[in-house]
């Protein structure tokens, strides 16, 4: 075991120092000053009351501009209520901020908290650089939170994140002004999509080439990317079925030719194409962009069976080098109660649109009474949790080319699920 996590240890801090020096450099948020406090009242018969000093914790993430305002908003908040602590935020890419906390774990000067994808999990677990979080809260409190929610975070049996929402899903999005019902399966969406294709019109569009979207295609052909012991499972039929249907939408112009994130993002936007598959994190855009004309619904079954997509969320995790600092364990147990509380989580659903991880707040009448909001939470039913060990990302790297590949028509799907298992299982040599 020693082994295998100093191998995990030497590939990543080689990998992580290289992709450190690539990175463009971070945006970094200036922390309010701390408080000025009021002299204390001298008492004759008295030593002077010495206040102690501010604890400083940083705090890095990599949201969107839109979303940074919103949390700076919350940063300073907590910090007004606690003028004891200072929270110094950092943004960086996605990637990025995995590679450098791998790299600044290992050179012991980590943040004390980051905020990221749930899968970030896996590869941190192994090199052993963040606490469980059954050594900062107690079950008592993590009860408030949904079992899912939580669950997406644990990997090895251990908890290792929490959750401020849930979701992080996929699901049909479509113009109301073009589609006065959304199909309920994926016969009917074919046939509309076909119907709807004119006049400069695409009836239906979404991000083809990327494994994220293919994950509900492959669930609804009995297929998933880990099997029970986390390792990737590609080489069988469920699979085939999946590259071989999702290679027809194209074939027989069910989608456009070619199409990334950015074309059905940009078309539906501009009122140009009817239906994508897109993620609730899109919302707050699409309703800015259609209003009343935004519809969410499930994506259709495919011969009967559900489109699972794949749940997640954005997890707080904590540096383990916080478990051996009391100060800043108890500042940074404060910070994340805070940042996951009933009432901050009711903010991210108002003003955001991310469904809750917390149970009480689920049940807030807005989601109900929010036509779009009860079409992402019954989108997210369909969900399965994405995994969060680190074998997902050998699963992920073995996937993306070789779907490429049958969607440009290069290779069979019987092929391209060969040489996918084959890419992941050796990858997989890698990890052990």
């Amino acid at each position: 075991m020693i082994k295998k996590i100093w191998t995990v240890l030497t590939f990543a801090l080689l990998a992580t120092m290289v992709l450190a020096a690539c990175s463009p450099a971070a945006t970094a948020t200036v922390a309010a000053p701390a408080a000025t406090e009021k002299p204390a009242e001298v008492v004759p018969t008295e030593a002077p009351v010495v206040a102690a000093e501010p604890v400083t914790i940083a705090f890095w993430e990599q949201e969107g501009d839109d979303v940074d305002v919103f949390i700076d908003t919350l940063v300073a908040e907590f910090m007004a209520a606690n003028p004891d602590i200072i929270v110094e935020r950092t943004h960086y890419e996605n990637e990025a901020l995995r590679d450098q906390f791998q790299t600044a774990s290992l050179a012991e000067s980590a943040p004390e908290v980051v905020r990221v994808p749930n899968d970030f999990a896996g590869p941190f677990s192994v090199l052993q650089i963040i606490a469980p979080m059954t050594d900062l809260f107690d079950q008592a409190f993590l009860d408030q939170f949904y079992e899912g929610a939580l669950g997406n975070a644990v990997v090895g049996g251990t908890m290792w994140g929490l959750p401020d929402n849930y979701g992080n899903h996929l699901m049909l999005l479509f113009n109301k002004s073009l589609v006065a019902e959304p199909p309920a399966t994926f016969e009917e969406l074919i046939t509309m999509a076909k119907d709807l294709t004119k006049d400069g019109v695409q009836g239906f569009a979404y991000n083809l080439n990327e494994p994220y979207w293919g994950a509900g295609f492959y669930g609804a052909f009995g297929g998933w990317p880990l099997d029970a012991e986390d390792k990737p499972q590609f080489d069988n039929q469920a699979f085939i079925d999946y590259l071989t249907f999702v290679a027809s939408l194209k074939t027989d112009g069910v989608v456009p030719a070619e199409c990334d994130y950015a074309c059905a993002d940009t078309g539906f936007k501009e009122g140009t194409t009817a239906m994508i598959i897109n993620g609730d994190w899109s919302l707050g855009d699409y309703t800015t962009a259609l209003g009343e004309n935004l519809g969410t619904a499930p994506v259709p079954t495919i011969n009967g069976n559900p489109y699972t997509e794949m749940t997640g969320g954005k997890y707080f995790m904590v540096s383990n080098a916080v478990l051996d600092n009391p100060a800043k364990k108890a500042a940074v147990i404060k910070f994340l109660t805070y940042m996951t509380s009933a009432e901050v989580q009711t903010r991210w659903l108002e003003g955001q649109s991310r469904l809750p991880s917390m149970i009480s707040v689920a049940e807030n009448p807005l989601i109900a009474s929010d036509p779009i909001l009860s079409g992402s939470m019954a989108a997210l039913a369909n969900g399965l949790g994405q995994p969060a060990a680190a074998s997902m990302r050998c699963a992920w790297d073995a996937w993306r080319p070789n779907l490429e590949g049958v969607m440009a028509g290069t290779v069979t799907p019987a092929d391209a699920a060969a040489a996918a298992q084959a890419a992941a299982d050796e990858c997989m040599a890698t990890l052990e």
